[in-house]
Formats: structure tokens, sequence, C-alpha cells
């Protein structure tokens, strides 16, 4: 394969897309090289590379990520290349459901090369000569075809049953856990409204906070979300409330439901820290949880609350009993409550066990580094990585190029 030529492009423009597009230039000549990455510069959207297609191989995009589209010029061969794409069936690692559009670029007149192109299954037929603004409409409507075909992602919410339990440090290593194996497409939510620690945890200095985003919830799109979030070197994505102000912090807190359906268009994992428990302001985060975990301890306090608050979501707010998980932490062999009393005080709800290493949670903490990243063999790692498993799996998945442009 031909060298992968990585592009530069410049912010100044104000050409934007409803989110980002990812895009292959395959040309045959280095004039329509050269011309697409000017005009694909324009759009601080697209990110884009080019790519010989004299010497492009099928078997060298084996472990690269499905664009969304392909940018094919005519020349010599050009519709051979195409086809040993097409019938390629090697091994692809991730976004195997990425729908992909073949774009010929050409000379308008030349019908031969329109009705190859038709025959190819290629979305359009343009002439190699076009600009940005000629692409706009095109780019827009793949755009607004990628947002349209998203579902929605699943939200992980974190409950302590007694104040201490540890649904804070519990929710950031499994969020910071997933988000190693999904770069950038895990969210974390600290709803602490007083006191948040997430931000100190992962020893983050925020530049915005969730105010920002709930202020802004009618123009963000995902670059802008994107640049009000804080990133973690993770991959993990995260969003907090302003330590100076409580009050505002009360007043956003009752408008999350309008920010929620935007973060989970945009993320297919959000993780919510609820540690300071049930609160009527964030009912319409409980409302769609696509689960809810009751973080708890060996002591019967804290298992009288659980039972307490399994009841509470399922009669007032509408959480079916499948959703509700229990996450016993710190848990000893020895202690007076056993695993076999708290299944018979809880039935039905299913129970994660995460062991007592109270010295590598603190150490972690005051380090601002996770645990699953700083004790990677601890016991208390591999529990929670076991947890991560269940609500993100990895997969290995199949090819891609040969179902490219059906």
């Amino acid at each position: 394969m031909g060298e992968a030529v990585k592009l530069s492009r410049s912010d100044s423009n104000n050409i934007r897309l409803k989110t980002n597009l990812s895009i292959w230039v395959l040309y045959s000549s280095d004039a329509f090289k050269l011309h697409m990455m000017n005009e694909l510069a324009k759009c601080p959207s697209i990110t884009f590379e080019a790519i010989s297609l004299h010497s492009v191989m099928a078997d060298s995009f084996r472990n690269f990520t499905p664009p969304d589209l392909i940018f094919v010029e005519t020349g010599p061969n050009w519709a051979q290349k195409v086809v040993e794409l097409q019938n390629y069936d090697g091994p692809m690692l991730e976004h195997s459901e990425t729908n992909t559009s073949l774009i010929i670029f050409g000379d308008e007149g030349d019908n031969g090369a329109l009705k190859i192109a038709l025959r190819l299954g290629a979305a359009d037929f343009i002439s190699d000569s076009s600009t940005i603004t000629d692409l706009i409409p095109l780019l827009k409507n793949v755009a607004e075809e990628k947002i349209a075909s998203r579902k929605l992602g699943q939200l992980f919410v974190f409950l302590n049953t007694k104040g201490g339990s540890g649904a804070t440090t519990i929710a950031l290593n499994t969020a910071v856990e997933v988000a190693q194996k999904n770069k950038d497409k895990v969210l974390l939510l600290d709803l602490d409204i007083h006191f948040g620690v997430v931000m100190d945890y992962l020893n983050i200095n925020p530049a915005y906070s969730i105010n920002d985003a709930i202020v802004n919830v009618k123009d963000l799109d995902e670059i802008s979300l994107h640049s009000l979030v804080s990133k973690h070197p993770s991959g993990l994505h995260v969003l907090s409330f302003k330590h100076e102000n409580h009050n505002e912090n009360f007043d956003k807190a009752m408008q999350m439901g309008r920010l929620l359906p935007t973060l989970l268009e945009f993320y297919p994992y959000v993780f919510v820290d609820l540690s300071t428990g049930v609160d009527r302001m964030f009912s319409p985060v409980l409302s769609q949880a696509t689960k809810v975990f009751l973080v708890t301890q060996q002591n019967l306090v804290a298992i009288k609350n659980a039972t307490r608050i399994t009841k509470a979501l399922t009669l007032e707010y509408g959480i079916a009993k499948e959703q509700i998980e229990l996450i016993v932490n710190r848990y000893e062999k020895r202690q007076q409550i056993r695993l076999k009393d708290i299944e018979q005080t809880l039935t039905g709800v299913a129970m994660h066990i995460i062991p007592n290493d109270f010295k590598a949670a603190i150490e972690s903490a005051n380090l601002g580094k996770p645990f699953v990243e700083s004790r990677k063999n601890s016991s208390i790692t591999k529990s929670v990585a076991d947890l991560s498993q269940t609500l993100a799996p990895v997969k290995v998945q199949k090819g891609w190029l040969k179902r490219l442009f059906s």
C-alpha cells in the first residue's frame, strides 16, 4: 500500500458538520490529491487520509478502522482496485458495523466511468474539480444519517446504600477499565452537586463543567461536547459540577433531563456516580438507566438500605428489578454477614463481589491514579475487570470490506 499521508487542517474555517466524518482519499494523480487536501482541510469536522490508488492492496487494510466515506479518483485500473477491496474479507477488530459510502470522482462527461461506478455500488459520481462548497450537501447528508443510525448509549448508575460504601471508587475504576478498550466512547458523570471528588481522584483540573454543557445544550454537537469534557489518559471523558457555586449546581441539576439524551447520543457508555443516593432531582437520570448498581458492604444498615432503595427504584421510579444489581464492596469471607444472608434478603438481584483492598483504593485516590492502572494484578482490579466485561464485552469481529458498499 502507498504511504498514508496524515493531513493537517485549518480550524479557522466555519464549515461544521453535526458529527465528525472520516474519509479515505484514494488518488490516481498528485493533482487530485493536493486538491482534495486543500478542500477537505477547510472543514474541521473531517479527518482524512490520502492513499495512492496505484499501490493499494486489500490486505493492507486489515487493521484499519472503516471510514464513513471513500473518495476514489478514476484513473488506470481504478475499478479493479475497488473490486479487490469489495471482495476482501479479512479480519477487523472494531467498528464492523460502519456504513461506508463510495464516491467516485472523475470527468462527468465520461459515461463509461459513470456506468462502472453505478455497477460498483457508488453512492455518487462527482467532478474531480469539485470544491468543499460543492461537497457540503453530500457531507451534511452523510453526517445526519450517521447520527440518525446511532443507537442511544447505555447508562450505568452507581448508588451508595450507605455513606462511604465506595460507589465513586467502583464507578470510576469500572469506567476507566471500559474506556481503555473503547477510546473516546465512555463518559463519567459526577453528580455530586456539593463535593464531587471524581476529578481529584483522576488528578484532573477541569476547564468546563456540567453547568456549561446544560447552558449550551441546544447547540451541542459531537465536536462542541468533546471540547467541554475533561479527558483522562485512559480515554475516559469526564464531566462534573462546579465546586464554587452550590446554588447554581442545584438549579442545573434540575435540568439534567435536557442534557442526558445528547450525552447518550454521542457516548455508547455513560457511567454516573450518584454516590449521594436517590434524589428526586435526578429522577430523569434514574428513569433512563440501563442498569442501577447498589454499592453496599457487609453491615446491617447497608443491607437494610439496599432493600429500601430497591423498593423505591421499582415502585417510585419504574425501574425493573432485573435492571438493579448489587455490588458487595470490600468483601471479606469471615465477616458475620455472609453472601448467603445478603442473597436471601435481596432475592432475584444479581450480585458482584469486590474484595477488600482498602490500602490499594486509598493509595490510588491519594495518587490520583485509578487502581485498575496502578494495581493491574491485584484482586480488586481483576474483580472490576470482570464487572466491566459484563457491561461492555470485548468482541473480536470479522472483516467489513466485502460488505462496504452493499
